[in-house]
């Protein structure tokens, strides 16, 4: 029984040693409010979810530097066109500079290149369009982030009824 306590211990500290190793990946998971916006016609309000994965590219004391990938479902709308949903996946550069020499508080900004899928009415369009956000990262311990954002999606010209999309997301992530 006690090489089985001092095996489990020593597993344990290693399995310990190996989460707090800071490799600059993170994966996480985005809650919030997507607003449609139109050309004057309509706009209107969904659910946002969706996930995100991260890498840290570069970080010298309180900047860091990535790559950001997400995909969103941006809720389910209604307007001219009828009842739609939206969804998007987009990649995007994430710079974060920390206000505390933890590293725990920190302020980031992004932009990158979305992807939108449009459906209403019986059809769908998609549409490449730009995509920036701006928020605040609160790392309650070196693995787990909370995150409060906004983030703007170009829809470009894949529906005359609807051109952007706005979205706050509150968001959780863990770090390897």
């Amino acid at each position: 029984m006690k090489k089985h306590a001092i095996a489990l211990a020593g597993a344990l500290a290693l399995g310990g040693v190996a989460a707090h190793a800071d490799t600059g990946t993170y994966l996480g998971i985005n809650v919030g409010q997507a607003h449609m916006n139109g050309n004057g016609f309509s706009s209107d309000t969904g659910d946002l979810l969706g996930l995100f994965v991260g890498q840290d590219l570069w970080k010298v004391r309180a900047m860091r530097l990535g790559v950001e990938g997400s995909y969103n479902t941006l809720g389910n709308f209604s307007g001219l066109m009828g009842d739609g949903h939206a969804r998007e996946g987009d990649v995007s550069l994430i710079g974060t500079y920390y206000l505390d020499t933890a590293n725990t508080v920190g302020l980031y900004a992004k932009a990158g290149v979305a992807h939108t899928w449009l459906t209403a009415a019986g059809g769908g369009s998609s549409q490449t369009g730009g995509t920036y956000g701006v928020g605040v990262r609160y790392h309650f311990t070196p693995q787990i982030e909370g995150r409060l954002g906004a983030q703007y999606y170009d829809l470009g010209d894949s529906t005359p009824f609807y051109n952007h999309n706005t979205a706050w997301t509150l968001g959780a992530a863990y770090h390897f």
